[in-house]
């Protein structure tokens, strides 16, 4: 992707970013308003989003709580931590934070809440400053490694949309 995004690509990655955070009450509108964005660029990401919509749009919030906790909080393999996911809980993964904190610094971009190797926020980063090695040699064989682990799981349905999306604009 060049160095001008169009607005429609920088809402998605903000989209995408809010799915993956902890669910709150404005998922539901979060998750339409971003399967309407990838169904108008005609994305690749647009048949799973539909697919993590509509579970969205029936189960309760504290049933997808329930569901993010035991995905990403209680087993290691999906860790939404694309540090832990490359290099594990390692020495490796505090020099990828700090030259992440580095990229952060420099393009001006603030960490707020979360470790700055957190999907969501390197999301968020994304939607400022696209970083095609960050994309090709940690987002992609990271979001690979746990959309494997997570069949039958409707999280998988939201990481393999966010796959598709890095690979469309790479």
């Amino acid at each position: 992707m060049n160095m001008t995004q169009t607005s429609t690509t920088i809402t998605v990655y903000e989209l995408l970013a809010h799915l993956i955070d902890y669910p709150s009450a404005h998922l539901p509108t979060q998750v339409r308003e971003c399967a309407a964005a990838l169904k108008m660029q005609r994305s690749r990401a647009a048949r799973p989003i539909g697919y993590f919509r509509l579970f969205v749009e029936q189960v309760t919030l504290n049933d997808l709580e329930e569901l993010y906790a035991a995905t990403f909080d209680l087993k290691p393999v999906c860790y939404p931590y694309i540090g832990y996911q490359l290099f594990g809980d390692t020495y490796k993964r505090g020099e990828f934070l700090a030259r992440l904190n580095a990229r952060y610094r420099e393009s001006g971009f603030v960490v707020q809440g979360e470790l700055p190797d957190h999907l969501g926020m390197i999301l968020r980063y994304l939607a400022r400053t696209w970083d095609a090695d960050l994309v090709t040699e940690g987002m992609i064989p990271s979001l690979e490694r746990m959309i494997e682990q997570l069949e039958g799981n409707p999280y998988r349905d939201l990481l393999r949309a966010i796959l598709a999306v890095l690979r469309e604009q790479g």
